[in-house]
């Protein structure tokens, strides 16, 4: 039997609040809470009851198993059986070598050797058997002072639970951003030397064994987690996400095979939806059209050929609507081809329209695409969970498998080229780059529309009351998104 761990790349979020509930775990799903006889139900409440501190995001990884590595289900194990989960994290933001603007095509990170103090070392943590706690992953930053003194803190990278299954779940740091006193930051939202956040990411792995007498087994290939900043629209998600762009990637350039015939309820409908939803977090009459509300957008008779073109071009021009990157050589905001085929093949009525979905049993294919989606693949200046290096080929595992490999990057390269601080981009990027993760606007329940940031706009504010902000969450059964728990202290 064939052992891996899925998803394959699993997205943990900061929060100062050690409460935690999980990530996305099937297509279309949002988070989710985890029960005590182990159901996940939808999340409730994204911050503590004084609305002053975030909940952390869970990345839960399990492990399936194969007997052609084709095909994979959840791992039958036995009850003498132990699975030992590691993972390292690292953050290299601080001490890379970091121009004043993000790069416009994949690089590896590079950090000299007069700046390893900055580098924040987690360190390797080991957890194995149900409802267990690891150590904390405390990482030293050091630097000094503009007045020449020594500046060293300890940075809490996060740490590692297991759910009552033996399932890991990787919680990250607290969402803190720090320099030494004297250390200004902006106006750029990508470099701001000696500042360090507590973002981070690095390999996740497990070994098997089936009963204490047998040898270990290994989980193939290992898995990846990113630790990223909060999302502050969930259920909310980006038009190109980005397991769209890793998918595209795997497509072109490393044998992932072509998709066929879209399906209206798989392939169209989540992308139709997550256009219509961004009335809720930007402000373009675009994404409220009553188009995207027709009932025959999933018929395939020529007589509604029209509507689905026309909706099909709405979705198109999220492409002149949304920013790229900052740098004409950089990459715009563009759909990946594989979308853009589905949607002329859904106008030409050349799609499928048997009812279709997600619910269910978990899957490994749903895991890892329900992490993914939930992350921004827009033009990576420098993006959000994480940056232009995803579009190097050389960093997957073969055959494709949505899988970093292990010997092609270490911890902390995938977040290395991100936003210096995090919350420096969230400032910056709030029109046309990232409403999803980081709203424009911020519907009102009694009506009306508000600036989402407002109470915070500064560089130095942002660091401090982010935790504040409101969330942008549904309300009922129907579409409809307003912003909540925000600090009610929070001034305008």
């Amino acid at each position: 039997m064939r052992y891996r761990i899925f998803p394959s790349i699993g997205i943990a979020r900061l929060g100062e609040d050690e409460d935690f509930f999980l990530g996305p775990e099937r297509p279309g799903d949002s988070p989710g809470e985890l029960q005590a006889d182990g159901t996940v139900i939808p999340v409730t409440r994204f911050k503590d009851a004084t609305r002053t501190r975030i909940r952390k995001q869970g990345a839960r990884f399990h492990i399936f198993e194969s007997q052609d590595g084709i095909n994979w289900s959840p791992a039958n194990l036995p009850a003498t059986a132990t699975v030992t989960w590691t993972v390292t994290l690292e953050n290299k933001k601080a001490a890379i070598t970091r121009s004043d603007a993000p790069p416009t095509a994949p690089m590896r990170p590079q950090v000299p050797a007069g700046n390893q103090s900055m580098v924040i070392k987690g360190g390797l943590k080991e957890i194995t058997g149900p409802n267990a706690t690891s150590a904390h992953f405390t990482g030293q930053y050091a630097t000094t002072a503009p007045s020449g003194a020594a500046f060293q803190v300890d940075v809490d990278l996060g740490v590692l639970r297991t759910d009552g299954q033996g399932r890991l779940i990787v919680l990250g740091g607290k969402g803190q951003s720090r320099a030494p006193a004297g250390v200004p930051i902006g106006p750029s939202f990508y470099r701001n030397p000696k500042w360090h956040d507590d973002v981070s990411d690095g390999p996740v792995t497990a070994t098997i064994k089936l009963s204490p007498a047998e040898a270990p087994i290994q989980a193939e290939e290992g898995a990846w987690v990113i630790v990223a900043p909060p999302d502050y629209a969930p259920g909310i998600d980006c038009v190109v996400t980005l397991y769209d762009v890793i998918r595209q990637l795997g497509i072109s350039d490393s044998g992932l095979a072509a998709p066929g015939i879209p399906s209206f309820d798989l392939d169209i409908n989540p992308l139709l939806t997550r256009v219509h939803r961004l009335r809720f977090v930007h402000e373009d009459a675009t994404w409220s059209d009553a188009r995207f509300n027709n009932p025959n957008l999933g018929s395939r008779a020529a007589t509604h050929q029209q509507l689905r073109t026309q909706v099909r071009d709405l979705v198109l021009t999220t492409e002149s609507v949304f920013e790229g990157h900052i740098s004409n050589t950089g990459p715009p905001f563009l759909l990946r081809s594989f979308q853009k085929k589905f949607l002329d093949d859904w106008a030409a009525g050349n799609f499928d329209d048997t009812p279709a979905s997600t619910a269910g049993n978990l899957t490994a294919a749903g895991l890892t695409r329900a992490s993914l989606e939930s992350a921004a693949g827009q033009g990576f200046c420098p993006g959000i969970e994480a940056g232009i290096i995803v579009l190097d080929k050389t960093l997957y595992s073969t055959p494709f498998d949505f899988r970093f490999s292990h010997t092609s990057i270490k911890a902390g390269d995938i977040t290395a080229l991100m936003a210096q601080p995090w919350q420096s981009d969230f400032l910056e990027c709030n029109t046309e780059w990232w409403p999803t993760q980081r709203p424009d606007i911020a519907p009102q329940a009694g009506g009306g529309v508000e600036n989402w940031v407002r109470g915070a706009f500064g560089h130095e504010l942002l660091v401090e009351r982010h935790p504040r902000l409101g969330f942008i969450v549904q309300q009922g059964a129907q579409e409809v998104f307003v912003e909540v728990e925000r600090d009610p202290t929070l001034g305008a």
